[in-house]
């Protein structure tokens, strides 16, 4: 069986980017959308430790290994947004 790490970057790399493009991109998109949302000025980064923190709190409710591999996932492409 593939670790966390491994699948997230899989998916990171893969399916992800082949389905909605890549992350910087989709995540400005997201941040535009949010900012309409709720009259906040929201960067990428933000919307990217959002997504984080709904997968925490979905972790903190009850185990399941999708949250984590997201959470691995999420992680890299907010690394990916900071360079």
């Amino acid at each position: 069986m593939k670790s966390i790490l491994e699948e997230a970057a899989g998916i990171v790399a893969g399916a992800r980017q082949q389905d909605y493009g890549h992350a910087r991109e989709s995540f400005a998109k997201i941040a535009m959308i949010a900012n309409v949302l709720t009259g906040k000025d929201l960067t990428p980064q933000d919307c990217c430790k959002i997504l984080m923190a709904v997968k925490l709190a979905r972790e903190s409710f009850q185990h399941k290994r999708d949250n984590l591999v997201d959470l691995c996932g999420y992680a890299h492409l907010l690394q990916e947004l900071e360079q």
